[in-house]
């Protein structure tokens, strides 16, 4: 199922050669574990410069986050979720 979102969420990062990874995000109180990030991209919007990261979760479910690091935020922009 496809659900296209814009739902703030935690996420827990590192940084590895400098680059940031997701680790874990919490949506709707549950955390999930990142398996593995499948996609980056950056979008401009205005000013700000938004980074997004396509990352899947040990389930197979594949979720678009997106981080603004003009105001600090995480967004879940869209989950792409099994039956």
């Amino acid at each position: 199922m496809f659900e296209s979102l814009n739902d703030p969420v935690d996420v827990i990062t590192a940084y590895l050669d400098g680059k940031v990874r997701p680790l874990r995000f919490r949506w709707q109180g549950r955390v999930m574990r990142v398996r593995r990030v499948t996609g980056e991209w950056s979008r401009r919007e205005g000013q700000a410069v938004l980074r997004y990261f396509a990352v899947e979760t040990p389930s197979a479910d594949t979720y678009e986050l997106c981080y603004d690091p003009r105001a600090q935020r995480w967004t879940l922009s869209r989950a792409w979720t099994g039956p």
